[in-house]
């Protein structure tokens, strides 16, 4: 009885040992992901923040609402500059140059990550050039 007490104790703890490692590498894979997630929906949302900006400044320079336009010309290039901020806050963090620290520069998200990003900042530029937002 205590030879079987004795190997299904042993089994259990050599199962739980080799399942912890798996077990990490699965958490800490999410982890990054839910990173670079967050990531990709402040890139997103830079995005959004450029276009509603352009929008703005479309509808200012109409002319069809004296008194507003004027502000909606500011303020939709202060969005566009803003986006452009943004996105160059996301790619050159803290959380970003971590993530690079510990070799994940070369995964397939990662490189997403920044593709996503290069993109993003190329629409943000063509509407900052369209607009001479600078």
């Amino acid at each position: 009885m205590k030879k079987l007490t004795l190997l299904l104790a042993s089994m259990v703890l050599f199962g739980i040992g080799s399942a912890s490692t798996p077990l990490y590498s699965q958490q800490h894979h999410a982890d990054i992901s839910m990173q670079l997630h967050h990531m990709h929906a402040i890139i997103n949302h830079a995005v959004e923040m450029a276009a509603e900006g352009s929008n703005l400044v479309m509808l200012g320079e109409m002319q069809m609402a004296p008194g507003t336009d004027d502000l909606a010309v500011e303020h939709g290039k202060g969005a566009i500059r803003e986006a452009k901020a943004l996105l160059k806050r996301i790619i050159e963090s803290k959380a970003m140059a971590e993530l690079h620290k510990q070799g994940q520069g070369e995964s397939r998200e990662m490189v997403y990550t920044h593709k996503l990003a290069e993109a993003a900042n190329a629409y943000i530029d063509l509407l900052a050039e369209m607009y001479s937002v600078k």
